[in-house]
């Protein structure tokens, strides 16, 4: 009898629950990562490591996005280190996952690069043993992206980083005299292509065809001008600083130090004044109306740079995402083979002054 009340208990109990759906178990944010500054003078980049074993990155920002989107306002920068992760393959979909906007395509371009497919590029191309200077990517564009992505394939033996600037931090720290001066007159870019020297047009804008790169320049607010056949000249008149849609902040956001004729190394900035007048370099640096920037002034531009960058050892399989207003970057030298892709998303629109060629 007890026997047969037993089984009984145990139908019902199985009745009871045999509707019922299971539910996952669902870890929270913080039973899955740990997160930190990676350096304890700086609240950027936030460090974002992995508590569960085998946590594959992807699958992690899938389910926290609106999470990962607070965190890069907050501290602009977010370097994702120790997970499961395929730099080939996983770099895209870990793209997809955390942008909010459609990706961005390198054509106005100032350096070599290659598209790997889906808008995910190699770095910029240049000589291992020189710097490239800290910038924002596309602020002389007249849309830019928000957000900007860096994928370590493969970390150099020695050097390579990525340094990181506080644009902020750089606003603040240039004198109040100069950066009047720069807001009332804007700043100026003005190149010239196929000298031998920099990238051909056809490369720039990813074109054979003279009157599509006409059609770009004139949607973009880029003034144009043919010199002979196949010599192109252009110039842009862009705004100097920015106010950052999401956090409200005003930042140093131009390219004026990173383009200046002083920003050459000083061997090649002789050998190229000596060969080409000042209007025909590749690239120089102006106010909006023309005027000249004195080497005095991007020397005190770039040292408000310098005290505003930190820097860190890239490892293989790291993936960096950036506030590209609030953060500039740059590359340092480095030995041994180094790979690192990039990506750009969100694209935001400048309000840009100037015209095509009218």
């Amino acid at each position: 009898m007890n026997s047969f009340s037993n089984q009984k208990k145990k139908l019902s109990s199985w009745l009871a629950t045999k509707d019922k759906v299971v539910k996952p178990l669902v870890l929270s944010n913080q039973d899955q990562i740990t997160e930190q500054p990676l350096l304890p003078t700086s609240p950027f980049p936030l460090l974002i490591r992995p508590k569960v074993p085998g946590l594959r990155l992807t699958s992690w920002v899938r389910d926290f996005q609106p999470l990962v989107e607070e965190k890069l306002w907050e501290h602009r920068a977010l370097l994702f280190r120790n997970f499961v992760f395929d730099p080939d393959r996983d770099f895209s979909d870990f793209v997809t996952h955390t942008s909010k906007g459609e990706r961005l395509s390198y054509r106005d371009r100032t350096t070599p690069r290659k598209e790997l497919g889906n808008h995910i590029y190699t770095s910029t191309v240049y000589p291992a043993d020189q710097t490239i200077a800290q910038h924002n990517e596309g602020s002389y564009w007249t849309q830019w992206p928000l957000k900007l992505y860096f994928c370590c394939n493969l970390a150099p033996e020695e050097g390579g980083e990525t340094p990181l600037t506080d644009t902020r931090a750089v606003f603040e720290a240039i004198p109040e005299g100069i950066r009047k001066e720069f807001t009332s007159r804007g700043w100026r870019l003005c190149r010239n292509y196929n000298d031998g020297i920099g990238l051909p047009w056809q490369e720039v804008f990813q074109t054979e065809n003279q009157r599509e790169v006409e059609a770009y320049c004139d949607q973009h607010h880029i003034h144009w001008e043919w010199q002979g056949k196949n010599h192109l000249r252009t110039w842009q008149i862009r705004q100097p600083t920015a106010i950052h849609p999401k956090t409200g902040h005003e930042v140093w956001f131009n390219h004026v130090a990173f383009f200046h004729i002083s920003s050459y190394d000083a061997e090649i900035r002789q050998g190229l004044l000596a060969s080409y007048s000042e209007e025909n370099l590749p690239y120089n640096t102006y106010f909006g109306d023309g005027g000249v920037i004195d080497t005095a002034v991007v020397a005190e531009i770039r040292e408000a740079y310098d005290k505003a960058t930190l820097a860190f050892p890239w490892q293989t399989r790291d993936v960096l995402l950036i506030d590209n207003m609030g953060i500039s970057h740059g590359r340092r030298p480095y030995k041994g083979a180094r790979l690192v892709t990039v990506a750009m998303t969100d694209p935001h629109p400048a309000s840009a002054e100037g015209g095509g060629n009218a």
